[in-house]
């Protein structure tokens, strides 16, 4: 892609890579931090109030390591340098509707949905299935080598 300028939406996963201390996730962690860093730089990267929810739980509860909830606050405030979709009821709705028609859970759709509120095309994640496409959307998975 030539130097296209587009905006990419950063699913959560992301984000716990990136703090995730345990040795077996070194590479997913090297390849998250770069992916964080370089579209805050390039003011290109995207989340949804969803995405900070999300990663404050999994941060704070469900990785081998947790961190405590001030260091999660601290890195939700570095998180909000990106561009921050907040869903309202309109988004609500077009996301039930991909919910309906491609069979994913709803929580997916939403991302989905906020990141074609913020005109992105392209969506990185680990839960989504990578190649799926909507409209002018596409999903990419940045772990597989």
């Amino acid at each position: 892609m030539s130097s296209m300028k587009g905006k990419i939406f950063l699913d959560t996963n992301i984000f716990v890579y990136s703090i995730d201390s345990s040795a077996e996730q070194r590479q997913k962690r090297n390849v998250a931090r770069k992916l964080v860093k370089n579209h805050i730089r390039e003011e290109s990267g995207v989340i949804s109030i969803q995405v900070i929810q999300e990663f404050f739980q999994v941060a704070t509860t469900k990785i081998r390591t947790p961190i405590s909830v001030e260091d999660a606050l601290e890195f939700m405030q570095y998180m909000t340098t990106l561009q921050i979709v907040t869903p309202d009821f309109d988004m609500v709705v077009a996301a039930a509707r991909i919910h309906q028609k491609h069979s994913i859970s709803f929580w997916d759709a939403l991302i989905l949905q906020a990141a074609k509120t913020a005109n992105c095309f392209q969506v990185l994640s680990e839960d989504l299935q990578d190649g799926f496409r909507l409209d002018d959307l596409t999903v990419k998975n940045p772990f597989l080598s």
